[in-house]
């Protein structure tokens, strides 16, 4: 085999690997359901990650599975209340069959309550960016196995508005 042909298929196989890495991580955005959950954010900044918000969610702690341990998955099921916010309705470490769910992993369980993480608890945003985090939901987009990604940010029912400061060599 000459090397053009061999130095074309292994682009062709690099090209596929990180084609089918973006497909995985778009798949819920692309074909999920949106739901809105309830937060309690904080706003950090790192100077290797840039500007970011960690998002604490309402069904970020929930009651304790029996025979669930800390690094186990478990799906959260979720029903719309009358505000169109999705809320905790149950749990359990089998997946379910007709019910809106989000999938999670326990990070760790403490007396009655355990907490999840749902890969959904950060959001990056650019520098010198400021909004209200009051009264703040998110909107997510969940996938037919419960993998959830951001869709936006919302606040009372409405698309934040971020205002961008002007940036200077100190900020």
């Amino acid at each position: 085999m000459k090397q053009t042909t061999r130095l074309i298929i292994g682009l062709c196989v690099l090209l596929g690997v990180l084609a089918i890495m973006i497909l995985i991580l778009t798949w819920p955005l692309m074909f999920g359901k949106e739901i809105i959950l309830d937060t309690r954010p904080v706003d950090p900044f790192d100077i290797f990650r840039g500007q970011y918000i960690t998002i604490a969610y309402e069904i970020g702690s929930i009651p304790f599975v029996e025979g669930v341990k800390s690094g186990d998955n478990i799906y959260v099921w979720l029903e719309e209340d009358e505000n169109h916010v999705w809320r905790y309705a149950g749990s359990s470490p089998a997946k379910p069959e007709d019910k809106a769910f989000i999938a999670g992993k326990v990070n760790y369980v403490s007396g009655s309550t355990m907490r999840v993480e749902y890969g959904i608890e950060q959001y990056f945003f650019e520098r010198n960016a400021e909004f209200s985090t009051r009264n703040m939901q998110v909107a997510v987009k969940v996938d037919s196995n419960g993998n959830a990604r951001i869709t936006r940010l919302m606040q009372d029912g409405k698309p934040v508005v971020i205002n961008y400061q002007n940036a200077s060599l100190t900020s």
